[in-house]
């Protein structure tokens, strides 16, 4: 830790004394006082005692909360490097740099974060269709009250062409040319409130088609291990509105997502689960044959502050006729997900300054008031509701350049250690701590 916070701390240095640029940093560091975990099992298979105490959070994730973040900037040009963890330790996350080469434009390679308005309460990164959040380049335009940006997508296979689709031992189809993935944006604000809107298009891709060449070329070929994901031509449009009318705000987000179906030209879906293969990807109908499909989604937030209080809501509502399935040894299997193509999202959050300058808080999330699972051990033929829930009741405050956040945490809907009932409640403890200047 020490040691990471030296280095911002150096590097902020070095940018404002070479380059005469703003410096900003942050870094923040959590874990759990207690956690109550009543999933653990001893060697028995049975429930045991799943109480610890002072676990550090070693997975953190750019988009909410990233270990730490460095940003420098002057008028013209800027860059921020997000650093995370995993299971193998810190590395760097999202990395973006920028310059204007005139005011209005703006020119920014890397890390992207393009969406026509977002909830407070989280900051999740997958609400709705409407986020853009992968590497590549963009040009965006500013003036008055008009914004709008470009963007192109980059990654495996290149952007104007994909690998070849191989036909599995027999002649290989040749490059066809297809747009890895475009995103665009505008947004007018005026007295009325702000009107945005967006589009986004991204050409079919096949990954882990090396797999499938290198089983084809051994000398005992084994399907067994090849996972293919086929993703369709998929077009994302949508538009927003947002305004501030004294103490609320609100906004919603209106999204429609596309898929294409797939063809017999473009991937053999029969031969490649006939040599045993696990295919994935592909929206198919009751006879198992590709289809396409469409969904639509809305997203709403309101915000509410006067004095001490601040009220904050978001509801996702989320309807498609996406199937969820795997082709496996040539018969379909249904995942489960395929019975919760509709989802109700509810989130929401309370705060209440004290005078001593410590809030108090409480939050309430639910993943899917429509969520339906099936334990593995479960005796039920069908799935079953689940009430999946977060439940936080804590305080936050601030002292000197640092904040930190703690609460009483309770999860329902927690799967038992027989792995028979979404019937268990985990109980913990979490804090973090930010440093930023």
């Amino acid at each position: 830790m020490k040691k990471i916070v030296g280095l911002l701390a150096a590097a902020a240095v070095l940018a404002t004394s070479v380059f005469a640029a703003d410096v900003s940093a942050k870094v923040r560091v959590g874990g759990k006082i207690f956690d109550m975990d009543a999933t653990k099992t001893n060697k028995d298979g049975n429930e045991a005692n799943g109480f610890s105490l002072l676990n550090a959070d070693t997975i953190s994730h750019t988009y909410d909360a990233p270990f730490a973040t460095l940003s420098t900037s002057t008028d013209n040009a800027g860059g921020t490097v997000k650093f995370v963890g995993d299971e193998n330790g810190l590395k760097a996350g999202d990395v973006q740099v920028w310059f204007k080469p005139i005011d209005v434009l703006k020119i920014q390679a890397g890390s992207q974060d393009f969406a026509m308005n977002k909830e407070t309460i989280d900051w999740t990164q997958h609400h709705g269709e409407q986020a853009y959040d992968t590497y590549g380049y963009s040009l965006g335009f500013a003036q008055d009250a008009i914004s709008a940006n470009i963007a192109f997508g980059t990654g495996r296979g290149g952007w104007f062409f994909e690998d070849p689709i191989a036909k599995y031992g027999t002649k290989e189809e040749p490059a066809t040319a297809y747009v890895k993935d475009l995103y665009a944006n505008f947004a007018y604000g005026a007295d009325f409130g702000t009107i945005s809107a967006f589009f986004r298009y991204r050409g079919k891709s096949l990954e882990g088609i090396d797999t499938v060449k290198a089983q084809a070329a051994a000398a005992t070929p084994d399907f067994s291990k090849v996972k293919v994901k086929y993703n369709p031509t998929e077009i994302n449009f949508g538009a927003a509105y947002k305004n501030t009318i004294d103490a609320l705000t609100f906004f919603v987000n209106v999204v429609a997502t596309s898929k294409s179906a797939a063809t017999d030209k473009e991937f053999d879906i029969a031969k490649l689960a006939a040599l045993g293969a696990t295919v994935e990807g592909f929206e198919t109908d009751k006879d198992g044959k590709a289809r396409s499909v469409f969904g639509l989604g809305v997203d709403a937030f309101v915000q509410y502050s006067a004095d001490a209080l601040t009220v904050k809501g978001f509801v996702k509502y989320d309807t498609a006729d996406f199937g969820h399935l795997t082709l496996k040894d040539g018969e379909m299997k249904e995942d489960i997900m395929a019975d919760n193509n509709t989802i109700i999202e509810l989130l929401a959050r309370v705060d209440y300054k004290l005078d001593n300058g410590i809030g108090i808080f409480a939050y309430f999330k639910n993943g899917n008031l429509l969520l339906k699972k099936k334990a593995a051990n479960s005796t039920d033929k069908d799935p079953s509701s689940v009430f999946e829930s977060t439940i936080k009741l804590g305080a936050s405050g601030n002292v000197g350049i640092a904040s930190w956040e703690t609460c009483l945490q309770f999860e329902t809907g927690i799967l038992d250690a027989k792995k028979e009932n979404f019937n268990k409640v985990k109980i913990s403890m979490p804090v973090w701590v930010q440093v930023a200047f």
